[in-house]
């Protein structure tokens, strides 16, 4: 009998299937309060139930995700990495940015990424496979382990997220429910390389999150050169969609835009970056490259950085710099998969 992990079932699949192992369901819920509000997944310690029902429990259920966990904390407190061993043996990397109040966490949707961005060390990584949903709600538990509770999701860490579509927006219903983690679904945030198709599929399943789009490049000749998914997914039926899409809810969207030195970084690359913000109604997030030596591109200066967020200004764009954390631990923005390469 193969065990399953309940951290893939919603509640009411969970009862339904403690239900035909002829248990009651409220089995089920007990188990959930454990994990999801005490950190809690070793059977032995859930002493509310009986001992005849962990002893069948521990033949039917299997509450762990990975092997191991590998803990690298920055030098300046901003950020803690989690190098996560599969129970395959494959690996990978989640991140946990400390704010003064609250903690963030950057969820990984994939082993490695398909999408093969220039500028991002997952696309060196290549891809390995996509995450099932244990492997993604258990990323935020073991945060909360490792005594961080998050707040904030942030569904920018390795892969694609609308590449893995079902698992994602699965383990993101149970970790918004009140019966999982409840995290305000205003809190969860999801990016995406320009993936038409999971684009069309939030709008035709009226799934309406905060959506963050990295452009790379507004201008399709100079994007595909950077982000090879432009071939089949050019930009501008990509804005048409996410145009579409906004138009149907009032949850906001991020243009993210990594700055390349010599790539596009140019006045006319802002101007059209900021003319797709118009056109969006979005704000743009800037970041600096964070250089790795896999990855062929350098980082702009901070002055022109600067000078950069205050072209947007002047076009009446919203702008913010995301400032580096984690750098020093290949935890920045990019540089996630450094322990599929070392």
């Amino acid at each position: 009998m193969s065990a399953i992990n309940p951290l893939s079932l919603s509640l009411p699949e969970f009862e339904a299937q403690v239900i035909e192992w002829g248990m009651k369901p409220f089995v089920a819920r007990q188990i959930f309060r454990w994990v999801y509000q005490r950190a809690v997944t070793d059977l032995g310690q859930m002493t509310d139930l009986s001992k005849s029902v962990r002893a069948e429990l521990s033949e039917r259920l299997d509450l762990r995700s990975f092997k191991a966990v590998d803990v690298v904390p920055s030098g300046d407190s901003s950020a803690t990495k989690f190098v996560v061993t599969l129970t395959d043996g494959k690996m990978i990397e989640c991140v946990v940015l400390h704010e003064k109040t609250y903690n963030t966490l950057c969820v990984s949707s994939q082993c490695g990424c398909p999408v093969d961005c220039k500028f991002c060390l997952t696309g060196v990584v290549g891809f390995k496979r996509n995450l099932e949903v244990h492997e993604i709600v258990s990323q935020v538990l073991v945060a909360h382990q490792r005594g961080f509770p998050i707040t904030n999701l942030v569904f920018m860490g390795m892969g694609e997220p609308l590449l893995n579509y079902d698992n994602v927006f699965k383990a993101i219903d149970i970790i918004n429910s009140e019966t999982g983690f409840h995290i305000s679904k205003r809190n969860v945030t999801v990016s995406t390389s320009g993936y038409l198709a999971g684009i069309k599929r939030l709008i035709a399943d009226s799934r309406y999150i905060n959506l963050a789009f990295s452009v790379g490049n507004a201008n399709p000749t100079k994007r595909v050169r950077i982000m090879p998914i432009e071939g089949r997914n050019p930009i501008v039926e990509v804005s048409r969609a996410i145009a579409e899409y906004q138009r149907h809810h009032n949850r906001k969207l991020t243009l993210e835009y990594t700055l390349l030195k010599g790539q596009n970084d140019g006045e006319q690359d802002i101007k059209e970056l900021g003319n797709l913000a118009l056109f969006l109604n979005a704000k743009v997030n800037l970041i600096n490259l964070n250089p790795h030596i896999r990855i062929p591109f350098v980082p702009v200066s901070s002055s022109h950085m600067n000078a950069v967020r205050e072209q947007l200004r002047r076009q009446k764009v919203p702008v913010t710099i995301r400032f580096r954390r984690g750098q020093e631990i290949s935890a920045a923005c990019g540089q996630l998969g450094e322990s599929h390469l070392s």
